[in-house]
C-alpha cells in the first residue's frame, strides 16, 4: 500500500509532497462529470498527478487519521472570487482514501470519490475534533467556505480499542455521508449527543437544530 506517504512522523506537520509523477493536460479547463458543476466557471486546472499526496491529517490518541489522494488528481486554482473561495485558492479533485494508522497498522476506513478540496493553503488541513465518553469524532471539511454552511464527513475513533470508522448520518429513512452546518455554529457534544445547527437559506435565513444519537450497532448518528 502507498498510503503511508508523508506520514512517517506525527511529531510535526506533514509538508506538501513534491510530485514525481508525469503531469498531463497542463492548462486544461476544469471539466466535471456533471455539466452543471458550480466549479466550472471559477476554477482552472493547472496539472494532473498520480503521486499519492496527503491532503488532511490529525493526530489521535491511538495514532493518526489522514486523507491521501488515490489515482489521478486534478490540481488547479480558483480564478474568480465567489462563495466557493477566493482568487488564488488551491483546488484539488480526485479519489481519496481516509486512512487510520494505529500501532503501525494502516487501514483504509473510507474511500471518497470525486471529492473536491478548496483551501487557501497547499498544506494538509486538519480535522475538527469532538470528544464523547466512548469515542472521539473527527470532522473532515474539504472546502473552507460555502453559501449556506460547511459540509463535513465524520469519523470516529473508539477510545478503548482505537478502532477507527466512518460515521454516516441518518434522518428518517435518509442516510447521508455528510452533515451541513452553519458557519457560526460548529457541531458540539451536548449530553453525549451531537447537536448540529443548519441554516435553511442563504444569508440571514432561519436555522434548524438537529440532535443526533450515536447507534453503536450501525455506527451511525441517528436524528431524534
Amino acid at each position: 500500500m502507498l498510503y503511508g506517504c508523508g506520514t512517517e512522523s506525527s511529531e510535526k506537520p506533514i509538508e506538501q509532497t513534491e510530485s514525481t509523477s508525469t503531469e498531463t493536460n497542463k492548462g486544461d479547463e476544469f471539466k466535471s462529470q456533471n455539466p452543471k458543476s458550480s466549479y466550472a466557471n471559477v476554477v482552472k486546472i493547472d496539472s494532473h498527478q498520480e503521486h499519492p499526496t496527503v491532503r488532511a491529517r490529525i493526530d489521535t490518541d491511538h495514532g493518526e487519521l489522514y486523507v491521501v489522494s488515490k489515482g489521478k488528481e486534478a490540481i488547479g486554482h480558483v480564478t474568480t472570487p465567489s462563495v466557493l473561495g477566493s482568487e488564488g485558492d488551491f483546488f484539488y479533485q480526485g479519489n481519496y482514501s481516509v486512512i487510520s494508522k494505529h500501532h503501525e497498522e494502516i487501514k483504509e476506513i473510507k474511500e471518497l470519490q470525486e471529492l473536491v478540496f478548496i483551501q487557501p493553503s497547499d498544506q494538509p488541513i486538519s480535522f475538527e475534533k469532538i470528544s464523547f465518553e466512548a469515542m472521539d469524532v473527527f470532522l473532515l471539511t474539504p472546502e473552507y467556505t460555502s453559501s449556506r454552511g460547511y459540509n463535513s464527513y465524520a469519523f470516529g475513533v473508539d477510545k478503548e480499542s482505537g478502532e477507527a470508522f466512518a460515521i454516516p448520518f441518518k434522518k428518517a429513512d435518509n442516510v447521508q455521508e455528510t452533515i451541513n452546518y452553519e458557519k457560526t455554529s460548529t457541531p458540539d457534544n451536548e449530553s453525549e449527543k451531537l447537536v448540529v445547527t443548519t441554516r435553511n437559506t442563504e444569508g440571514q435565513g432561519d436555522t434548524l437544530t438537529t440532535t443526533y444519537s450515536f447507534n453503536k450497532n450501525s455506527k451511525q448518528f441517528v436524528a431524534e
